[in-house]
């Protein structure tokens, strides 16, 4: 480590800082104590001269006036590790979660983008279908190793989860009997077509959590989300949605959408789609573009795209300030301001940087969502590839690998040298996921995404700033809820 002796009197220059700017104020992020400063503009001008290590005699005074008010101070950070480290093993045999089961890796859908879709590496449609004794399996060593979590929740995962119905079903049952005194919930992502009256009294009567599926109007719709045979699911998807409504109307309530925004696919016109859906009305939104991780090709949105999202948010920011109201918002931003409002909470929460930290990214692998894929294998969760050696982190057989999992947790360990002078350290959200390189933890392909992760979080800084800005009241929840 490095150590840059200071002359009498002068301040440390290797503070890790970020200043930014908003057309309203002047601003710098405080990495030690994860806190904003406000500045004025020369202050400002001054801290962007440290930041870029071009300070002069002024800018030093100016920053040991604020480091001897407790900001702006040298870091103490001096080894990677997660604070979690050393209860590892505890989280992973006693305090489990969540479980999702893959149920089967088949689908009687082809969506273009889905990750088995042949465009991931790796991956592909198959008909491998987890055995009831598996399913059985997985549920038994959820109880097994969730001793000190009061409730744990069981997600059906694919491919399409209804497919193995019958299976499901009779998993429900099994529970019920062998453990009357778990309290559990379940949760399962559709996509809507496979539906009758037996599946949705079922779910009904059991609370599943359901997400389903739907892309837009039907010509975008129709444009990924198709049938093996080709033919368009919008409009079976959409019948069976009517008939829940009618049927069920209380269990429709609680069903929430996942929109996934491909590339080509008009912003403006899927919003458009959904503030005016009669069916789908008064419902929660949840809206991704597609995941690049282990893509085959490069996945490039339009200009277009990046301006309506932005028009968007503009007025997301807007109804939250009370400027317009809130029914101008497109539901595909819906979420956004809980994730906002997170944010700010966050600062400030950390209570400092001490000698051993780890960037923000990576949760307890497989103890907040580990996934059991259809021969019984565990991963960290539904979103990393069952493909990847580094990923399988045991088996329902033998266990798990400790010192794969703690390879999952410690992935800043790969970038220490670069994380350690990072201002973005605490905000960070890259997992080992990021850095998978068919099947191996790349330091390369970690760093590559470090941008990303980098302009998002600038963007929620100066997101909150500007709200404060405007007089934003953080404190009074339902400001916020869109």
């Amino acid at each position: 480590m490095k150590i840059r002796m200071k002359k009498e009197g002068e301040c440390n220059m290797s503070v890790i800082i970020k200043p930014f700017s908003t057309p309203m104020g002047y601003y710098v992020y405080d990495r030690e104590i994860n806190s904003i400063l406000v500045l004025s503009q020369d202050r400002y001008e001054a801290f962007e001269r440290i930041y870029k290590k071009q300070a002069n005699e002024e800018d030093q005074k100016i920053l040991k006036d604020f480091q001897e008010q407790g900001y702006c101070k040298e870091s103490q950070l001096e080894k990677i590790e997660h604070p979690t480290d050393k209860l590892l093993e505890f989280h992973l045999e006693n305090k489990i979660k969540k479980i999702t089961l893959q149920v089967t890796q088949n689908c009687n859908l082809r969506c273009s983008y889905c990750i088995y879709s042949g465009m991931y590496e790796q991956r592909s449609h198959t008909n491998k279908t987890m055995s009831y004794e598996t399913m059985k399996e997985s549920v038994d060593f959820l109880m097994k190793h969730s001793t000190n979590s009061e409730m744990v929740d069981i997600g059906f995962y694919g491919g399409e989860p209804l497919l193995a119905f019958n299976n499901i079903k009779s998993l429900l049952t099994y529970i019920k009997t062998k453990y009357p005194y778990k309290k559990v919930t379940y949760s399962m992502t559709t996509n809507g077509t496979i539906f009758n009256d037996e599946i949705i009294e079922f779910l009904s009567d059991n609370n599943v959590s359901l997400m389903i599926s739907i892309d837009g109007p039907k010509e975008l719709h129709d444009k990924n989300r198709v049938f093996i045979n080709g033919k368009g699911s919008f409009e079976p998807m959409m019948e069976n949605l009517l008939y829940i409504k009618n049927k069920n109307p209380e269990f429709f309530e609680k069903i929430t959408f996942s929109t996934v925004i491909a590339p080509g696919n008009d912003y403006k016109c899927i919003t458009d789609f959904f503030n005016a859906s009669d069916v789908i009305e008064d419902t929660s939104f949840f809206s991704t573009t597609i995941n690049d991780y282990n893509s085959k090709e490069t996945i490039q949105y339009e200009e277009s795209f990046f301006i309506n999202y932005r028009i968007q948010r503009t007025k997301m920011l807007l109804a939250a300030l009370g400027i317009i109201s809130k029914d101008q918002v497109s539901k595909l931003l819906s979420s956004e301001m809980v994730i906002i409002s997170r944010f700010h909470k966050d600062l400030g929460m950390s209570g400092g940087l001490t000698k051993m930290a780890h960037p923000g990214g990576p949760c307890i692998p497989g103890a907040h969502r580990l996934m059991v894929d259809v021969n019984g294998n565990l991963y960290p969760c539904e979103r990393v590839s069952e493909t990847s050696e580094s990923m399988c982190i045991g088996s329902l057989d033998s266990g798990f690998n400790l010192d794969k999992a703690r390879a999952i947790l410690n992935i800043g360990q790969i970038t220490s040298e670069e994380c350690k002078e990072c201002w973005n350290f605490i905000h960070c959200n890259m997992c080992a996921a990021a850095a998978d390189d068919s099947g191996k933890l790349s330091k390369k392909k970690k760093l590559n995404r470090c941008s990303e992760s980098i302009n998002n979080t600038l963007s929620m800084l100066k997101t909150v700033c500007l709200l404060k800005e405007n007089n934003f009241n953080f404190e009074k929840e339902n400001r916020y809820e869109l």
